[in-house]
């Protein structure tokens, strides 16, 4: 009779291990649960896995990235079945049949066969953290006690699908401007290493003082061509040191205060973080999740420290008896008017409803802050490439203006 290794957790929150007989896992999991217990994972004992511990993808299951957007259609699809009264399990069987990317139908068989063996949806969730955030996994605890499984993934499929559009509205405005700075850092150095070193051999002849700006150009222009490997080396050092750096947290803190500070472009990421926060903390307030949950779990999708440290210190205040409008009104990055309408929201008992509307009055104004940036960055971009270009141009050409001192021999 095989031995199957079980992880279990009862009434009270405390959480057990042991190792069980049966004959498959079907009874091994009736046999934990017929005292209560909760099974949060179950395992054969021989197949060498441990319990709450994610399954090793075979190397051809690696090879092939799960992007959000499988994620999205996976909990889409997902929705609809449970939705419409097919059992979770089956629904896992049928989208793991009909999946054609190999690294995701390998997670929603094991997911299905981890409920199979009577671990619970959001447990069996846990095991891929990286693809079920803590917010995911919260959702499915709270549908699971509230019997709204199908209800609950369609809100969380709109929630992954604002937060993939608000994503591609922060990228879609930085793009154009960084593929402008690109293009003026690369005509710079090719001016620098092709066409002023010409203009070198014809000012060198006429043995005539340049002006200032085209001796400091030329000077530029030659150490960038004798020193081109310590230039080089410098530049990968201090990428490589920058990388290195903005990983650490005090790099993520400074990248962090950077973003939010920069001109034009620090207001539409303020409000980015504003609208993704206040959207996970709508969905949380709205399917019942507690308040406490809910702050910590927008901590910690906020995607920055600052915007992190608002919610956690609301956590505490509400912890200690104070409501979230007292504590928003104190916070710098909050707007005001978010703040009373919050403190609205819960005067009148309809916080679910407010936050709900707040959230979508900030994703609004983002979209509209998005479109004027972009609007703003076109022309000023072309101003400084033009000042960048032109300023070298205008450096080649002063010696040309007193021709009598340079050319006239």
């Amino acid at each position: 009779m095989p031995s199957f290794a079980y992880q279990l957790r009862d009434a009270a929150g405390r959480s057990s291990n042991g190792v069980l007989n049966a004959t498959d896992r079907t009874e091994a999991s009736r046999l934990l649960r017929r005292d209560g217990h909760v099974v949060v994972a179950l395992h054969e004992a021989g197949s060498g896995a441990v319990p709450g511990d994610a399954p090793v993808a075979s190397p051809s299951a690696k090879k092939k990235r799960i992007k959000k957007d499988d994620i999205i259609y996976f909990t889409t699809q997902l929705a609809v079945m449970v939705d419409t009264g097919v059992p979770l399990p089956e629904a896992l069987d049928a989208i793991a049949n009909q999946c054609d990317h190999p690294s995701l139908k390998k997670v929603v068989e094991d997911l299905s066969e981890q409920v199979k063996g009577g671990v619970e949806f959001s447990m069996a969730l846990q095991s891929y953290p990286k693809l079920f955030n803590n917010l995911f996994v919260a959702l499915m605890r709270a549908s699971e006690a509230s019997g709204t499984m199908g209800q609950m993934l369609q809100r969380v499929s709109e929630y992954m699908e604002q937060e993939r559009d608000t994503r591609k509205q922060v990228k879609g405005a930085l793009t154009y401007p960084a593929c402008m700075l690109t293009f003026c850092i690369l005509v710079v150095v090719a001016m620098m290493l092709f066409i002023l070193p010409r203009f070198e051999k014809i000012y060198s002849g006429k043995g005539a003082v340049l002006p200032l700006p085209t001796r400091i150009l030329l000077g530029a222009s030659n150490a960038l061509i004798s020193y081109w490997p310590v230039v080089v080396a410098g530049l990968l050092g201090a990428i490589v040191g920058g990388w290195f750096y903005l990983r650490t947290p005090a790099g993520k803190m400074k990248l962090d205060a950077v973003r939010i500070h920069l001109p034009i472009l620090g207001s539409m990421y303020r409000k980015s973080y504003l609208a993704r926060s206040l959207r996970t903390m709508a969905t949380m307030v709205t399917t019942g999740v507690s308040m406490l949950d809910g702050l910590a779990i927008t901590a910690q999708v906020a995607g920055n420290h600052y915007y992190a440290q608002i919610w956690t210190r609301l956590a505490d205040a509400v912890k200690q008896g104070s409501t979230l409008s007292e504590e928003l009104f104190e916070c710098e990055l909050m707007p005001r008017t978010i703040s009373q309408m919050v403190a609205a929201g819960e005067k009148t008992g309809q916080l679910s409803m407010v936050m709900n509307r707040v959230a979508k009055f900030c994703e609004d104004d983002l979209r509209v802050s998005v479109k004027t940036v972009t609007t703003m960055i076109e022309p000023m971009m072309i101003i400084v490439m033009g000042m960048v270009i032109g300023g070298i141009a205008m450096a080649l050409l002063l010696p040309v203006f007193s021709i009598s001192k340079v050319v006239a021999h």
